[in-house]
């Protein structure tokens, strides 16, 4: 304040200069004096902003600022024509001039040339004696570096409140234990509010948080938004006399992840990387080995007899022979960074074809290889073999072409005795034939155009034959292979074949070929085709027979079977004499017997029409060889004939194989063996497991078979003496069956004997063992079924003696039953009474079965009621028309006991109460053609018919139909390629 009083002073001593120069001038020194040697900027204008006075400090700040030598009278606001200062000091001046004492701070100067500064200035008015206004003096102090400091300080503390509230890091502030501030990102990771966390302590936000002070730590927390990881850590931060107390907060919860995962997929590589065939390693830039896999640290092993270590260095000492070999490839792949393989021999037996793979970081820069080698020693044997083999053939084309030019002096020869006809097709239509060719059409010796040949050409084949011409014409054929009919002269019809072949000679398209009489061949095809349509016809001839013999001998046999069956169970333990009860066991025994017979005669006729497949299950071979066994000592013991099994402990309990035609093979040779055997001797059976190969023999004491025999007794209806069917009885089919059988499993069957000694059959299987070591026993039978007695069966069945059966075996099962003579009555039965369960025979007079069951679905609407087949007729294409009406199940001809309680047990038992989901074949008919089509279409490849099969077999399985059963059947014969001929 004192420097504007003493300006003020300046300017009104200089207006008295006149009248008191002599003080003036001694104060105005005095004055000069001060402004001179003050630090501030100090200069006056009057109020046209013309310089009255200004001092050095002023002087020197508007030379750095503006670069400008300002002068007394000059006009101030000319010195400031940068940017807006102009503006900004006049306004500044002007609210002074108007009477107002003010300080402001004000940035100037030209930043581009010179430089801009921050002065703080104050404006004082200056006024003369009489009070008037006429200029202002103004004190400037230089605050540049204040004002800096201040805005570097406002912008911390923006930086600040950005780096605190928008941190990846979640922060809270902690003053005497308590949060007295927080980031946004804290609030989000602990899913707390603000408010909530203020005032909080970390014991409270996190649970068992004991450490204190917290230096580092993981902590699960949970929250609203589930578990999440944390890593804590808490720093002091300012100087003593201000500490804060600050706890970061770092959300690891997808990096915990992603380490798990990469963990996962590390462990995965290394799996995959052992696991290669490949031999694996790595090395860094230095050499030193990083990774290696098991076959390489063998390899070495083996080869070298180096124990391969993590660091090794590849081009040391221990590894000199190794890398000696491989130098170049490494200084190779180092320097050119790019992948490469080649093939490589790393000693006289081994081939490698190695790859070599510069590993690169995310900067491109190599950090090491890694080096795959695969033996290729094999593929370069077969090279080797190749090459030789190439040269040996080489070497027999040169024979060989000498040898055809001799055939073709010999073929010439040939055709001339041959009634075979040459031609040759030339440019513009020109056609040459020799004699035999003309001889051929019936023709004589003069020239002909290929258009007078083809008048003889029949009508039926002249479309044809015309087209093939066209195309020799044009020139679009190479080859061509003809057949057709003239019409010859004086022969009639007659059957031509035609050959040729085209080529370039000397760049003109010309064909030459060949004309023989082929009529003779095909009238001996056309009786061949005759021949074969009559076998067909016998053949399905024969098919119907035995169908319908089988038919009519099974329907007398189950009652056979049943009955005597029904009394053995009746009289067993009762007090009938053994007499009594061994005549039943031998009438059910023969009956059995009988069925078998039957059965080897189908069983053949199904195997030599190719109609049989396999059908592979986990079988317990142990228990079922047993059980076998153990059916045979009925009727070995008879005879004192023991039979002894031997099984090795390698079989194992459960194999896969066809359990049906596996038992059949060994039944097959044990009822050999007990027919043939001397009586009171013994019967061997043996069992072992050698590798993947499961193998069984028989071994009896008999009459054996003399060696000139043993080829043929594997055939048909063969046996080694016919004198031994009249003694000893059979069809002579069971080892041809059993034979057959054998090759469907893939195994092969031996026979080795010694007549007047005995026989050793042996069978070999290549059987898998099954990884499951025990059968589901879900589905084992309980023979011990108790029915409920208000439940009814219906049975649909002709045969008087069948109808008495039944009636019998149902009264020992305490089932109650009705009988129907036929379809027709069965409907009535139906209309005017509620059954549990139908067993519907097939082929009964008036009404069959098949009509019967789909009048019961389509009018009745009866589709609650489980429909089961009874019939004599064992083959699939009756099953299939029986389901495709709407029936549930198939039972054959004589009645298995056992079959039939698991049909009861199911419809009357176990599913009773279940609501039952009939097939609708109305509904359901585009399935049901499906599968015909699928079943006899010869387009379709095996692939196409499986997968097919299989869909509509998951279509089915929500229903209750026998379709699943014949999808089944029919899948096991595409797929063992066998012929399916059901319709």
């Amino acid at each position: 304040m004192l420097i504007v009083v003493v300006c003020i002073q300046f300017i009104r001593l200089k207006n008295q200069a006149q009248k008191t120069y002599v003080k003036s001038v001694r104060n105005f020194k005095m004055l000069s004096l001060l402004m001179e040697n003050s630090h501030d900027v100090i200069f006056s204008v009057d109020t046209n902003f013309n310089y009255l006075a200004f001092n050095n400090a002023h002087v020197d700040t508007m030379k750095s600022v503006y670069g400008c030598q300002i002068e007394l009278g000059k006009n101030i606001l000319k010195y400031m024509k940068v940017n807006n200062d102009e503006d900004i000091a006049k306004e500044d001046i002007t609210r002074a001039i108007n009477g107002e004492v003010y300080s402001i701070i004000r940035s100037y100067g030209n930043e581009e040339k010179h430089q801009r500064a921050h002065f703080e200035a104050t404006y004082t008015p200056i006024k003369s004696e009489n009070n008037i206004i006429t200029g202002v003096s103004v004190v400037v102090r230089d605050v540049t570096d204040q004002y800096n400091s201040q805005e570097n300080l406002k912008r911390s503390e923006r930086k600040y409140k950005m780096l605190f509230h928008y941190n990846y890091l979640g922060a809270l502030i902690i003053l005497n234990g308590r949060i007295v501030d927080s980031n946004d990102t804290a609030v989000s990771l602990l899913g707390l509010e603000l408010h909530e966390l203020l005032g909080m302590s970390l014991d409270e936000v996190f649970i068992n948080l004991t450490d204190n002070p917290l230096k580092e730590k993981r902590i699960v927390h949970y929250h609203n938004k589930g578990k999440k990881i944390f890593i804590l850590r808490e720093e002091v931060i300012g100087d003593d006399k201000d500490p804060q107390n600050i706890l970061f907060i770092e959300d690891v919860t997808q990096k915990n992840k992603a380490e798990k995962e990469l963990i996962r997929v590390n462990n995965q590589a290394k799996v995959l990387l052992e696991s290669a065939k490949s031999y694996i390693f790595s090395v860094d830039v230095n050499y030193g080995i990083v990774f290696f896999n098991t076959r390489f640290s063998s390899l070495m092993e083996s080869e070298y007899g180096i124990s391969v270590k993590v660091g090794d260095k590849i081009n040391g000492p221990k590894y000199h022979d190794f890398f000696y070999k491989f130098r170049e490839n490494f200084e190779r792949a180092f320097t050119n960074r790019k992948m490469f393989e080649l093939e490589f021999k790393l000693n006289q037996e081994i081939y490698l074809q190695s790859v070599f793979s510069p590993l690169l970081n995310e900067k491109n820069e190599i950090y090491g290889l890694a080096i795959y080698n695969i033996d290729i020693t094999r593929n370069k044997k077969h090279e080797t073999q190749i090459y030789q083999l190439n040269s040996s053939l080489e070497q027999k084309v040169q024979i060989r072409t000498q040898e055809l030019q001799q055939q073709r002096v010999k073929l010439d020869l040939a055709l001339n005795a041959a009634d075979v006809g040459t031609w040759s097709y030339l440019l513009d239509d020109k056609f040459l034939c020799d004699s035999r060719f003309l001889e051929i059409f019936g023709l004589d010796s003069i020239t002909y155009t290929i258009h007078d040949f083809l008048k003889f050409v029949d009508a039926s084949d002249i479309k044809k034959v015309n087209a093939v011409v066209k195309n020799i014409s044009d020139g679009k054929v190479t080859d061509i292979d003809l057949s057709f009919k003239i019409n010859h002269p004086s022969k009639n019809v007659q059957y031509l074949q035609i050959f040729g072949r085209s080529r370039l000679n000397s760049g003109v398209y010309e064909m030459n070929g060949v004309c023989w009489n082929l009529t003779s061949q095909k009238n001996i095809e056309q009786e061949l085709e005759s021949a074969k349509n009559e076998a067909v016809k016998s053949s399905a001839a024969k098919s119907l027979f035995l169908a319908n013999i089988s038919h009519e001998i099974r329907s007398p046999l189950n009652a056979i079977i049943g009955l005597s069956n029904i009394l053995y169970k009746k009289f067993e333990d009762t007090n009938q004499s053994a007499e009594f009860i061994e005549q039943l066991k031998y009438i059910y025994f023969n009956g059995e017997y009988l069925s078998e017979l039957i059965n080897n005669i189908l069983d053949f006729s199904r195997i030599d029409a190719g109609k049989m497949s396999i059908s592979m299950e986990k079988v317990e071979i142990i228990n079922l060889i047993r059980m076998i066994v153990k059916v045979h000592e009925f009727s070995s013991v008879e005879r004192g004939i023991y039979i002894n099994l031997e099984i090795d402990k390698s079989v194992p309990e459960v194999f896969l194989t066809d359990k049906t035609k596996f038992r059949q093979i060994l039944t097959n040779l044990l009822t050999n063996a007990i027919k043939f055997t001397k009586d009171k001797t013994d019967i061997l059976v043996k069992v072992k497991s050698v590798g993947t190969n499961f193998i069984f023999s028989v071994e009896d004491h008999g009459i054996g078979i003399p060696k000139d025999k043993l080829k043929v007794i594997f055939d048909s209806f063969e046996q080694a003496d016919k004198s031994v069917t009249r003694k000893f009885g059979g069809t002579g089919l069971g080892l041809a069956i059993s034979k057959r059988m054998t090759e469907m499993l893939n195994g092969t069957i031996s026979v080795e004997s010694k007549e007047g000694e005995g026989t050793l059959f042996t069978i070999v299987l290549p059987v898998k063992k099954s990884k499951i070591k025990s059968i589901d026993k879900e589905h084992t039978l309980n023979l011990n079924l108790k029915f409920q007695r208000e439940d009814i069966v219906l049975v649909v069945e002709d045969n008087k003696m069948n109808q008495f059966m039944m009636k019998a075996l149902f009264k020992q099962l305490e089932l109650s039953i009705e009988i129907a003579e036929n379809g027709e009555d069965a409907i009535q039965k139906i209309k005017s009474k509620k059954y549990n369960l139908i067993l519907m025979d097939i082929h009964m007079p008036i009404m069959g079965g098949i009509s019967a069951a789909k009048i019961i679905r389509q009018e009745l609407k009866e589709t609650q009621v489980p429909i089961v087949a009874l019939t004599a007729d064992a083959y699939w294409d009756k099953r299939f028309k029986a389901f495709a009406v709407g029936m549930n199940d198939y039972l054959t001809k004589p009645i298995n006991r056992t079959e039939l309680l698991n049909i009861l047990s199911k419809y009357l038992i176990k599913d009773k109460d279940l609501p039952k989901n009939y097939l609708d074949p109305n509904v359901h008919s585009d399935l049901i053609d499906e599968i015909r089509k699928v079943t006899v279409d010869q387009t379709m490849t095996a692939e196409a018919k499986l997968k097919r099969l299989n869909n509509i077999s998951n279509l089915l399985q929500d229903y209750d139909t026998g379709f699943v059963k014949y999808i089944d059947h029919l899948s096991e014969a595409i797929a063992s390629e066998k012929k399916v001929d059901l319709f």
